[in-house]
């Protein structure tokens, strides 16, 4: 990982941000603070504790000074919280600009909850993004269903909004991208452990999240992982995958096995050259991409959809717990 790779997941994190707050906007006082089930109060809260993330990161690895907990009462309106936040994101670039690449691989140590986490630098930054995703998606659940869908923030959508081209600073460290994919095996392992609690009646249950039901965002975040190997390895599109065809967590889990030893099979024969490599292929337009950007995007894809996944599985009583990639790099 180098320091330009990780200034170009804080781009992505400001505009997707950005596209949360603009919907937010459109809000009375009143939807802001209703109350939810998603684990933050209101959405108030939910983006109140996103900001406070990167803010109480920031201050913790750059040692800057840390005032505690943003209080969500603190901030009357959507105004308040975008100032605070444009502040936020001054303060991530003058520390981002501060590295040098050798600076990423540092150890940083901290107990949290009677617990030691020990992380290389650039495993929390690439948390703090992932986390973000995580909480947005739940944030444009909340939006979507107040009538003003802050629409797609996709990594994808957003490569495509930029020139990206491949250089020196895009030479990924190859146990680097295995590394988030461990993780997004392992996250998709905790769904669906908990998608096999659930009644049929609730797993194909209507919802107002994007897919359905909570069997049609599995069937999703299974079919963009087969998806993109397909795209990337040979330059096709798949035909969908259809949720009818998966009766139940037991199906879904069984075709799982098989495209994640097919994605994986695809990974271990790409070298390092191939990772950094720009490839091309069709979609509205063409599109050139480096190819381990499209890998860091089906991570972050899952997550988002995993955080719709796992809040549809709280409300039925089979919450997955903590799904951070943090969490993950304690068991790892």
């Amino acid at each position: 990982m180098k320091v330009e790779d990780i200034k170009l997941y804080y781009e992505y994190n400001d505009w997707a941000n950005t596209r949360i707050l603009d919907a937010a906007d459109k809000l009375t006082e009143s939807q802001l603070i209703a109350p939810n089930e998603f684990g933050w109060g209101d959405l108030r809260g939910a983006l109140v504790h996103i900001l406070d993330a990167e803010y109480g990161w920031f201050s913790f690895l750059f040692g800057r000074e840390d005032e505690g907990i943003l209080n969500p009462e603190a901030f009357a309106d959507v105004a308040a919280l975008r100032a605070r936040w444009a502040q936020q994101s001054d303060i991530t670039r003058q520390c981002l600009a501060t590295l040098q690449d050798e600076d990423l691989y540092r150890l940083h140590t901290r107990e949290r909850g009677g617990r030691t986490y020990n992380w290389t630098l650039w495993q929390v930054l690439v948390h703090v993004v992932n986390h973000g995703t995580q909480h947005r998606a739940e944030s444009a659940a909340l939006l979507t269903g107040f009538g003003h869908s802050p629409g797609d923030m996709d990594m994808s959508l957003f490569y495509n909004m930029r020139d990206i081209n491949s250089s020196e600073s895009d030479k990924i460290k190859r146990e680097d991208i295995q590394l988030l994919l461990r993780y997004n095996d392992w996250a998709n392992d905790r769904i669906l452990n908990c998608a096999e609690q659930v009644t049929s009646q609730q797993l194909s249950a209507a919802n107002d999240f994007g897919w359905g039901s909570l069997r049609g965002a599995l069937v999703h975040l299974m079919e963009a992982e087969y998806a993109w190997r397909v795209l990337l390895k040979d330059g096709d599109h798949i035909e969908w995958l259809q949720p009818d065809n998966f009766p139940d967590v037991a199906a879904i889990r069984a075709r799982w096995i098989i495209e994640r030893a097919a994605f994986w099979r695809y990974i271990d024969g790409l070298s390092d050259e191939d990772l950094s490599s720009v490839i091309s292929y069709e979609g509205d337009e063409i599109r050139h991409r480096v190819l381990w950007h499209c890998l860091a995007h089906v991570v972050n894809h899952g997550t988002q959809h995993r955080a719709e996944c796992a809040a549809l599985l709280t409300g039925f009583g089979c919450s997955p717990g903590n799904v951070d990639f943090t969490e993950f790099l304690l068991e790892d």
